[in-house]
């Protein structure tokens, strides 16, 4: 008798402790997940050309470095382009042992990183400095001085892009959006690839904007700077 006590005792107290530990269940939270996207293009005004100079022969005379450079120096300062933005990047020449072996005459050749804020700065650089001097130029890379400012405004449109197409599908359902739960970031933004151009001493043909020769190759399509980020965010449902 004293066993069955206990039992059913036992079997009270069970049952009332899941009846109390239904009665805590806390309700599955209705949500919607969605994906914002931003995108802009921008012109770039950070642009980064590498030209290259190298010693030739004038009248059976070498034309040495010192006088390119300093021809170099002159276009560039005729141009504003700040000193630090005017780098040296690689001196090179013709190897000693190919020289020792023909007796060839060492032409060096010395390649330079000038910045600029648009292509007809290159321009004007190139047109105040000997044509011969030049073994090639190209664009090496471009950026935004603002870059940083647009990627941030980027996010921030792609976020409410996200909760406004929330807000639209659950209206379509009778349904109202609530608080976000969770929001990912993901850093992927697209930029568009440098469009290299090269050009050589011996075509004589400098061209970075469409200021040129309509005759000339002036016209390079110089792309934009394309910027996209995406945003994957999670809202409560009302």
């Amino acid at each position: 008798m004293y066993f069955m006590k206990r039992l059913l005792t036992s079997v009270i107290f069970i049952c009332s402790l899941a009846s109390a530990f239904a009665q805590t269940i806390i309700p599955v939270q209705k949500k919607i997940s969605v994906t914002g996207t931003a995108e802009m293009e921008i012109v770039p005004d950070e642009i980064y050309f590498r030209i290259v100079l190298k010693e030739y022969l004038k009248d059976k005379n070498k034309v040495s470095m010192d006088k390119l450079e300093k021809e170099l120096n002159q276009a560039v300062a005729a141009a504003d382009i700040a000193k630090e933005d005017f780098t040296v990047e690689q001196v090179s020449g013709l190897s000693w042992s190919r020289k020792r072996k023909t007796d060839a005459e060492l032409y060096n050749s010395k390649s330079y990183i000038i910045k600029v804020s648009e292509p007809a700065k290159m321009d004007q650089i190139l047109d105040n400095i000997n044509a011969e001097s030049v073994y090639s130029v190209e664009i090496r890379n471009y950026s935004h001085s603002k870059i940083t400012e647009y990627k941030k405004q980027l996010k921030i449109e792609a976020i409410k892009v996200a909760k406004a197409k929330a807000t639209y599908l659950l209206e379509a359902i009778d349904e109202k959006i609530g608080g976000a739960i969770e929001i990912n970031e993901y850093d992927n933004a697209v930029f568009s690839q440098p469009m290299y151009k090269t050009v050589y001493a011996q075509t004589a043909n400098y061209s970075f904007s469409n200021s040129g020769n309509s005759e000339s190759e002036s016209d390079i399509g110089f792309q934009k700077i394309k910027l996209q980020f995406q945003i994957n965010a999670t809202f409560a449902i009302q």
